[in-house]
């Protein structure tokens, strides 16, 4: 039988619940469990195989940007502090030229270091070696270009 997305949604808020009460319940618990509510629901083992299968796919998920998110946020506040402590090395008149250069060259690294990981995070992306042509060949540039490819591939 087809479900609609609002009952599949129903569904799997119930199948989440007997999952939070009961971690360790098999399908067939599920199945047994949900018959035996108020309301009884009567569901296959295999749909409900599915939505246990996608719940926790959806838990990974949850949990795998949760975790990189947090490790990004770490990794940003520490920046933030070298960053800071950095300043002071460079700002400082009583530092040596060759200081004020390293901590200059650690600022720059550590920015570089953040957007590269944020960039592996996807939390934006790098467009690298692209190549987008906005306007077409014209029939004389076209006819150039083919006699050119001829003149390097054909047999001679």
């Amino acid at each position: 039988m087809k479900y609609s997305k609002e009952q599949q949604q129903e569904f799997i808020s119930q199948i989440r619940r007997i999952l939070v009460i009961k971690p360790e319940s098999t399908i067939r618990g599920i199945r047994d469990t949900l018959a035996g509510q108020k309301k009884p629901l009567s569901l296959d083992k295999d749909y409900i195989n599915g939505l246990v299968n996608k719940i926790r796919k959806e838990r990974a998920q949850r949990l795998d940007h949760y975790t990189i998110n947090k490790v990004l946020a770490e990794f940003q506040d520490e920046v933030g502090e070298l960053k800071k402590r950095l300043w002071i090395i460079i700002t400082n008149p009583e530092s040596s030229e060759k200081d004020k250069i390293a901590a200059i060259r650690e600022l720059r690294t550590s920015s570089k270091d953040l957007f590269d990981k944020m960039a592996d995070a996807g939390i934006f992306t790098k467009k690298l070696g692209g190549l987008t042509l906005d306007s077409k060949l014209t029939e004389e540039e076209q006819k150039l270009l083919s006699r050119a490819i001829k003149l390097d591939y054909e047999p001679r």
